[in-house]
């Protein structure tokens, strides 16, 4: 199942970071606050599911990690998380905006449909009958 990967309370958060540049194991620490224990069970269950890589110098040492493509494609689920939060924080937490560096816009993430480039809402989806569901 596809949240096996990030059940649990401190992996997308990791995710986050090294989306936002952390990559030593020092910064991921500091950004992510988790128990150093902690911190290194999850950076290993990362790497086991393929989310996460080790970076390694020539001496065959680990410089730090970098999301694989899985990764960064899990970054835009996180994107999507960060609108909803956006949405109904309260409006004394400030919130930090991206800027599409294409067009120099603000960011939005929304999910669309591929066929029509619809924008997806609540009740609009139902599932192939002929598909095995979850």
């Amino acid at each position: 199942m596809a949240l096996d990967a990030v059940n649990d309370r401190w992996s997308l958060h990791i995710v986050r970071a090294l989306a936002f540049g952390a990559s030593r194991y020092t910064e991921i620490l500091r950004a992510v606050g988790a128990p150093r224990d902690v911190l290194a069970a999850r950076l290993r269950k990362l790497a086991e599911s393929g989310i996460i890589q080790a970076r390694t110098t020539e001496n065959s040492k680990t410089a730090g990690y970098e999301l694989t493509q899985k990764g960064k494609d899990l970054g835009q689920v996180i994107l999507v998380l960060k609108r909803w939060g956006d949405t109904y924080s309260e409006d004394d937490v400030p919130t930090v905006d991206f800027i599409h560096e294409v067009c120099g816009q603000v960011f939005v993430a929304e999910v669309r449909c591929r066929a029509c480039g619809k924008p997806i809402r609540s009740g609009e989806l139902s599932f192939d009958q002929e598909s095995p569901a979850c």
